[in-house]
């Protein structure tokens, strides 16, 4: 692992950080007697002394205003790592490290109509019969075409239906499965019934759900991405992929996030045209893609931000640093705050270290820097300089539902529903201790609409924790049997950035805060015995040979398999 300390700040960052948090020095490593807050150490956070709602607005948006895309090793990826390396130095007693390491990047290539960042909804086309279709966006990942493009006859494949050899040189239409897919309804919108047998604790306002399904695009994620494969294996022309509400709502939209170069030209289409382009499919039409995209060497890295305690046993959070709407990397600001009141702390209430790792690649997940991360990680969980980790993912955001249309469309519409999104809160199971200190934080912050839940996988009998699946990048310490907390939603916003900030209840997002740090503040005291709990007899169970979850690793595979097996 490559480890540097990189200082480099523009002064357009310099300036945005003193608007944000006010201006401190710019030392990496600021040495001085935090504030001493009381005589006695917190049981829970004071939420006097924690960040307000409206600067928890202003740092998320530092973000979207860089650009709206923010895609791995991209300018304004880099930018907002920078930023955020300029906030934490702010921080009393904070010491910084940076890991950075090459990636395959890939871009599109169209600047943003606003000028900021690239643009997938201008970086690609679609015609038919010589036709412009409007297209939502290019699909990330696809290949790159000359302006003259890929050109092929159409053909519509159900979902059930494989991609083949027949289908060399076509251009392949496919629905993104939905609720109402007959074979993968249960995989892209599993039944709440199903997710809440796992719950250890269920908010009240939760309890309606249980006859609906969880309908959330980004479930369909993985199902894009074999798509994507089969098709470029068979040496298909190119791929629409069609959703099933209107083309503005999900504009820009941004999956599957795997990191593969795929070896064929793609775009989203919106239900209206999707529906066009799906009639005219059965009838020999000859369409056209173009993907202005572009493929090049590029570095990235993870900021670790390190805030000293009394022993260097460490507490750990992590989130992503890439994205492209108000909700992916939201943690980040979560981090930054959760740190900014730890260093207020006296060193006496600081029993343990506390590190935070804004890591990279989640949007290129072949290289995934949460993985990379853990790596190392796992080497000092090893040797005891490890306590837990908490992952924070997709704070404060409001549900957003798909009902049938109103105005006469084919298709559904997607509405705000007045609620809150439903936050997953994972805990392990068996694991009494990190249960009780979760759902006592839920309560006393009063979460609204959070499931406290070992897990959303089907349980396995054989294998050692039978649930393996927290959701997201918390997925990177529990599987490699690390104790671990992650909380995480998944809302139509996640990917689709035309929500805006709409999409983020910032007071929401604060009270979540507040229970994640009460948590910390909970299970800070415990003994390392303790906070194993049964991860011990998990690891004991691995090094017998028995099942265990498999260990989260980066592939290093960035190119999309280019023959059938």
């Amino acid at each position: 692992m490559k480890i540097k300390q990189i200082y480099q700040q523009s002064i357009g960052l310099v300036l945005l950080g003193c608007s944000v948090t006010g201006c401190g020095s710019d030392r990496n490593t600021v040495v001085v007697n935090p504030p001493v807050i009381g005589d006695s150490c917190p049981s829970f956070i004071d939420e006097k002394k924690f960040t307000d709602a409206k600067t928890l607005e202003k740092m998320v948006q530092v973000g979207p205003d860089l650009a709206q895309l923010r895609t791995t090793g991209s300018q304004a990826h880099q930018q907002l790592i920078n930023w955020i390396e300029l906030e934490a130095k702010k921080i009393p007693g904070m010491q910084l490290k940076s890991d950075q390491y090459e990636i395959q990047r890939w871009q599109p290539m169209i600047m943003a109509e606003n000028g900021k960042g690239r643009s997938l909804l201008r970086s690609g086309q679609l015609s038919v019969n010589g036709k412009e279709i409007p297209i939502a966006g290019a699909v990330p990942y696809s290949l790159g075409t000359t302006l003259t493009g890929n050109s092929g006859e159409l053909v519509f494949l159900t979902s059930n239906q494989p991609i083949t050899a027949e289908h060399k040189g076509k251009i392949i239409v496919r629905a993104i499965p939905t609720s109402q897919d007959p074979v993968y309804a249960n995989m892209v919108a599993p039944p709440y019934a199903f997710l809440f047998q796992f719950a250890k604790y269920l908010s009240s306002s939760l309890n309606e759900l249980k006859t609906q399904r969880y309908d959330k695009p980004f479930l369909a994620g993985e199902l894009m991405n074999q798509d994507l494969i089969a098709a470029g294996k068979v040496g298909a022309a190119g791929l629409i992929l069609g959703f099933d509400v209107p083309r503005d709502q999900v504009k820009d939209y941004f999956d599957p996030h795997n990191g593969l170069h795929y070896r064929l030209p793609a775009v989203f289409l919106g239900v209206d045209e999707f529906a066009e382009v799906k009639a005219l499919a059965s009838s020999n039409t000859q369409a056209k893609i173009v993907v202005q995209a572009e493929r090049d060497t590029a570095t990235t890295r993870n900021l670790i931000a390190t805030l000293p305690g009394l022993s260097d046993e460490k507490i750990v959070f992590v989130a992503n640093t890439d994205g492209n709407t108000w909700v992916q990397e939201n943690g980040v600001s979560g981090m930054i705050a959760l740190a900014q009141y730890f260093a207020k702390l006296p060193l006496k209430c600081r029993p343990k270290t506390y590190e935070f790792a804004f890591n990279t690649g989640h949007l290129h997940m072949s290289k995934e820097g949460t993985f990379r991360y853990m790596e190392q990680l796992d080497q000092e969980y090893k040797q005891g300089k490890v306590s837990f980790v908490f992952a924070v993912e997709h704070l404060g955001t409001r549900e957003i539902v798909a009902k049938p249309r109103t105005d006469g469309g084919v298709g559904r519409t997607l509405e705000f529903s007045g609620k809150p999104e439903p936050q997953a809160w994972f805990v392990p199971e068996d694991h009494v201790l990190m249960q009780k200190v979760a759902t006592e934080a839920a309560q006393r912050r009063k979460l609204p609409a959070v499931m406290i839940s070992t897990g959303q996988d089907v349980p396995n009998a054989k294998r050692l924790p039978k649930q393996c699946d927290f959701g997201g990048i918390g997925n990177a310490s529990h599987k490699n049997l690390i104790p671990t907390m992650a909380t995480i939603s998944g809302p139509w916003s996640l990917w689709a950035p035309s929500f805006g900030k709409d999409a983020v209840d910032f007071n929401l997002m604060r009270e979540q805060l507040l229970a994640i740090g009460d948590s910390v503040l909970a299970l800070q005291n415990h003994t390392k015995a303790e906070i194993d709990g049964p991860y011990t007899a998990w690891r004991a169970a691995g090094e017998q040979g028995k099942l265990v979850c498999l260990h989260n690793t980066n592939s290093g595979i960035e190119d999309a398999p280019s023959t059938v097996n």
